[in-house]
């Protein structure tokens, strides 16, 4: 089954999307020839698009020879011979590709050597270069994040809670930090500690894929969100109740684990609970079988990983 990923946010529109993302699959054989693809209607409301569009789709995807359509039957990928073969096409698309790329890299003068040890690191991670990040936030949120920066970038990074930043360990940590990272929500008083020790500060943007997955569970059913430190609430309040209401009749709970009554009521009336990795263990022990856990490990959004592997890449030491 082809897994499509439509985008809202870039210009292309779903018609287009949608067909290059076949054609695509169909270079990469993950389509094979004779293969039945998904029917007209049953590719319409997996995509949550237009039964138009998606006909428009298949329709065009004909028109060039690249399915048969049969009626009562479904859509199927036609047999590819000789210069139309597929494996033909995907070389001819892999030679286009690197050709592109090399123009583009000696354009922004790029050696072909530097343009391959750099594509290397892209890739495999090795080489790069070592920074060392701080996280500077409430304490469950540091450490979640200094977590999850250490295990998808490989970096050296650690914590420091609000309200230690006056303590020596954390005076030896400003000290040896290439770069601060923090939240929106302390950007100014980040910035400060930041200009005192002549350090960069960079953003940390949450994954917009959380917000989304628990705002469509509130509208079907009752959910619940439990933190570890009751400082944090005033981001996730602000996030769910102001930024992303839930447009829902829903109950909706966010509570700190500390808050017994609360947390009572959410085991016993929730439908779907989502935890911090900091109370799984104990909301796990609590919360019946039947009552959905969920929690993630990746908090940050890709835009801020891509941001920080880029100076792992090519960035400059501050």
């Amino acid at each position: 089954m082809i897994k499509f990923n439509l985008d809202k946010e870039v210009a292309l529109t779903f018609y287009d999307q949608i067909k290059g993302q076949l054609l695509s699959a169909i270079y990469c054989g993950k389509i094979k020839e004779g293969d039945r693809l998904p029917s007209i209607r049953e590719l319409a409301e997996d995509l949550d698009v237009n039964y138009k569009t998606a006909r428009k789709v298949y329709l065009r995807l004909a028109e060039e020879n690249y399915i048969e359509i049969v009626k009562g039957s479904g859509a199927f990928l036609q047999k590819g011979r000789g210069e139309k073969s597929y494996e033909r096409m995907r070389r001819q698309a892999i030679f286009k590709l690197l050709g592109e790329v090399a123009e583009k890299a000696q354009n922004l003068g790029l050696s072909s050597g530097r343009f391959l040890r750099l594509l290397d690191g892209y890739f495999s991670g090795t080489n790069l270069r070592k920074i060392h990040l701080l996280v500077i936030d409430h304490e469950e949120e540091a450490f979640i994040f200094s977590r999850e920066l250490k295990m998808r970038l490989g970096v050296d990074a650690s914590s420091v809670s609000l309200n230690q930043v006056q303590t020596n360990g954390a005076n030896k940590l400003f000290k040896n930090s290439d770069y601060f990272l923090t939240t929106s929500w302390h950007m100014e008083e980040v910035h400060r500690l930041a200009e005192k020790y002549r350090k960069q500060v960079m953003e940390i943007k949450p994954s917009p894929e959380i917000y989304t997955e628990i705002l469509n569970a509130a509208r079907d059913r009752k959910v619940a969100i439990v933190i570890q430190d009751e400082e944090t609430m005033h981001a996730s309040w602000e996030i769910f109740m102001n930024i992303y209401h839930p447009s829902t009749e829903k109950q909706f709970w966010i509570a700190p684990i500390n808050r017994e009554d609360l947390i009572v009521k959410i085991i016993q009336e929730a439908e779907l609970i989502f935890v911090s990795p900091m109370c799984w263990d104990e909301m796990r022990k609590r919360t019946p079988a039947e009552i959905e856990l969920k929690t993630y490990e990746n908090f940050i959004s890709q835009e801020t990983i891509d941001s920080l592997k880029e100076l792992q890449l090519l960035g400059v030491r501050p």
